[in-house]
């Protein structure tokens, strides 16, 4: 009798067993998979790439995502935190890359692909049924809901914080137009946001307003009469306020924070800063001797001095060399060159030759008696002179 019992124990407990093992499976099989399995807390860079337009590079660090580029400002982190909410986007249905027609999909090539540290997604188009967006990665085709490509295909403008202040800039000094700002005022610059953030598209006039933080640097704008645009030159943007903030002076507050590095002296002074303030940088004092030692005179060292390959050569003692204006002989005008005659015996005998023909000696060319024959028409060059050959007792 106990025997049966044990058996029909044993029995039960796997019915149990069994009982919970398809629990789970069927559990199991109505979890639905997501795109990544990765945490929006878990990365640290974050790419868009399209096709056509500028890359938008994000960075998450210890106080908030930061747009690294096509700007260099805070990122807005609501609107980073909905584009990542893809991650956990659920996924319809998936099929091998391989059995499918990348080019009829959209994803060949594919047109935007958002990078996520090491993992690459590809963004193609949308299912003509259900209206489900094809997304490719790591061998496999995905049809997700088309909820996020909006939030791709959104300009760099649309991640850029609004806040006016970056995150970490504390200021502990300000100018407004080259007088400071009372404290109270700083803190209250501090919580502004702006309603929009625009790209600057020319220089605007305004008034401009200088904040230092602690550590010496310098956060610069230009602001509109109204005091509602505030213009930052260094990105090109331009944040719109709702309400004009108030600006109060004190004239009497002194800066605690130190002087901004300048490594010209050229560099003009920053906004509402006066040229006596900019200190100039030390500038080393003129060397009377080389620093390589002192100097030789060659007319009383005993030593032979080296000849220096690097030294220019001597200038010569000609009034030509001092006046290089003049015309070197090969400039000037070519004259009539000298003629030599020589006798049989090698003797030079210099003959003078005359400026210009006698008038007589010109006649009329044969057939054409209306012309002067040229100079020395009918001669030949190559009979000697007669005067060569005179009675030297003639």
């Amino acid at each position: 009798m106990s025997g049966r019992w044990l058996i029909n124990g044993a029995l039960a407990i796997l019915l149990v067993v069994l009982g919970l093992l398809i629990r789970a499976e069927l559990q199991r099989a109505h979890i639905v998979p997501t795109l990544t399995d990765l945490a929006a807390a878990d990365l640290y860079r974050v790419e868009i790439d399209r096709t056509g337009e500028p890359t938008i590079t994000l960075l998450q660090t210890a106080i908030g995502w930061r747009l690294e580029a096509p700007f260099q400002v805070d990122a807005d982190n609501g609107r980073v935190t909905q584009l990542l909410g893809l991650l956990e986007a659920p996924v319809e249905r998936s099929f091998p890359a391989q059995s499918a027609d990348l080019r009829e999909l959209g994803l060949s090539p594919a047109r935007l692909t958002l990078r996520l540290d090491g993992r690459e997604l590809q963004f193609g188009g949308t299912d003509p049924v259900g209206r489900m967006r094809y997304v490719a990665g790591e061998g496999l085709v995905h049809l997700i809901q088309d909820r996020f490509h909006h939030l791709l295909i959104a300009p760099p403008i649309h991640y850029v914080s609004p806040q006016l202040i970056p995150r970490g800039f504390g200021p502990v000094f300000g100018r407004l137009g080259g007088i400071p700002l009372t404290p109270e005022t700083l803190n209250d610059l501090v919580g502004l946001h702006a309603e929009r953030v625009e790209i600057l598209a020319e220089t605007p006039s305004g008034e401009p307003v200088a904040l230092k933080s602690s550590d010496g640097s310098t956060l610069r704008f230009l602001i509109s009469e109204d005091r509602r645009r505030w213009a930052r030159l260094d990105q090109r943007l331009l944040y719109v306020l709702t309400d004009a903030p108030e600006l109060t002076l004190d004239p009497n507050a002194v800066d605690p924070t130190p002087p901004e590095p300048r490594p010209e002296a050229s560099i003009p002074p920053p906004f509402g800063e006066s040229p006596a303030s900019v200190q100039s940088p030390s500038i080393p004092p003129v060397m009377d001797s080389p620093p390589f030692g002192p100097t030789m005179d060659p007319a009383t060292s005993d030593e032979p001095m080296a000849s220096d390959p690097f030294a220019q050569p001597d200038q010569p003692d000609e009034p030509f060399a001092a006046t290089p204006e003049r015309l070197v002989p090969a400039d000037g005008l070519p004259g009539e060159p000298p003629v030599v005659r020589l006798t049989p015996d090698g003797q030079a005998i210099p003959v003078e030759v005359p400026d210009a023909e006698p008038a007589g000696s010109e006649f009329p060319l044969p057939g054409e008696p209306d012309k002067a024959a040229p100079s020395g028409f009918g001669q030949d060059p190559f009979a000697p002179d007669p005067a060569m050959y005179s009675d030297p007792a003639n």
